[in-house]
């Protein structure tokens, strides 16, 4: 990446990314480090930076610290029940849009299910409103991830063009909603989802990147999969207890939810990380388009070890160790779950999910592994 302060003896104060191609000026790159958008972010951006520059907040409760670096005041994360409450009432208050309904019935869920597990699409507008109805009604937002104060200060919701799509609850043990995870209608920054957080902002939390369990608490086997909608989904497919990580390295939670369940009688866990456990990671130029054409090996290396794909695989077994400790130190049996194998011991490319896997199996062969899953359980 470089910075150019000056061209020709005049300031430019422009930058440029030669590894992803970002560009811009000092507006452009605050604007997206601050993660403000609408048509006026630069006039927004333009503002904090003479605010901070003159030593003036420009939120109340801000401060500036050192040389033009605004600390902003972020609220200590309420308490699951005034969460649950304030997140059950945000989704009587949204609706779930026919394209999103439609997306959630293409994976498997029924219309039942879809009402049942609280999705609701993103607002495109009136988040000011939206806060403001919740506070009216008596509704504490302090300390609730996702709302925060704006720059009129107004609570607000943190809901943008970037982080549009639907928002898939995250339940605790207890069935409390601790937080959403946004399936976003356009990846951003090459990611599918993002937490509903108002983290950075003024008066904001953090997710604090919850996991989810659907299911039985008192099971005597769980599976454990990667994501909150993919938890979600094999849970609706199969009927099976599951625990939802947000990613397979962030087990920060996983050890306690475990240990909960443990002394509710859990005796077995069953792994369904994606099959990216078991990638081909022989160089094909099928990764991903545009990583494949940024590779100076592409056209020499063929059948070689790609690197990238080396990444994602040694990644998610990471995760895999990581969940295989913590049932040894809990005492718990722990059996990896593979499907599609081909005859090399590598996934074959179909149905990386265990949700893609159970959808494309059918409802009679997912019904009889539900049968199976149970078996130790009620014998």
């Amino acid at each position: 990446m470089n910075f150019r302060i000056m061209k020709g003896g005049e300031f430019a104060n422009t930058y440029h990314c030669f590894c992803c191609g970002a560009s811009g000026n000092m507006l452009t790159l605050y604007a997206e480090l601050k993660g403000l958008w609408g048509a006026d972010r630069f006039k927004q951006a333009y503002r904090e930076i003479k605010e901070a520059l003159t030593g003036r907040a420009p939120y109340q409760g801000a401060s500036v610290a050192g040389k033009g670096i605004v600390s902003l005041k972020e609220e200590q994360p309420a308490d699951l029940e005034q969460k649950d409450r304030v997140y059950r009432r945000l989704l009587e208050l949204l609706p779930l849009t026919a394209v999103h309904r439609d997306k959630l019935l293409m994976r498997g869920f029924t219309e039942t299910e879809i009402q049942e597990l609280g999705f609701r699409s993103t607002p495109l507008s009136g988040t000011e409103s939206l806060a403001r109805k919740l506070l009216r009604e008596g509704y504490s937002l302090s300390g609730i991830p996702g709302f925060f104060v704006n720059r009129q200060q107004n609570w607000d919701a943190a809901f943008y063009k970037k982080n549009r799509g639907f928002l898939c609850p995250a339940y605790d043990l207890s069935g409390r909603i601790s937080g959403f995870q946004i399936r976003l209608d356009v990846p951003y920054d090459d990611r599918k989802y993002l937490w509903f957080s108002s983290t950075n902002q003024n008066r904001g939390t953090g997710s604090g990147s919850p996991i989810t369990f659907l299911g039985n608490p008192k099971s005597k086997v769980i599976g454990v999969t990667e994501g909150i909608l993919k938890a979600e989904a094999a849970y609706a497919m199969s009927g099976c207890s599951f625990l939802g990580v947000p990613g397979v390295n962030q087990y920060r939670e996983l050890g306690k939810a475990l240990q909960i369940l443990k002394e509710n009688g859990l005796e077995e866990v069953r792994e369904y990380y994606d099959m990216d456990k078991f990638l081909d990671v022989r160089c094909n130029r099928d990764y991903k388009p545009d990583i494949c054409r940024a590779c100076t090996g592409n056209r020499t290396h063929s059948g070689t070890v790609c690197k990238q794909k080396e990444r994602k695989r040694e990644q998610i077994r990471d995760g895999c160790r990581r969940l295989y400790e913590i049932c040894d130190a809990l005492r718990l049996s722990c059996t990896r779950q593979v499907w599609e194998m081909d005859g090399e011991n590598t996934w074959n490319g179909q149905n990386k999910g265990i949700d893609d896997y159970w959808f494309s199996a059918g409802i009679r062969q997912r019904r009889a592994y539900m049968d199976e899953f149970y078996g130790k359980a009620a014998a």
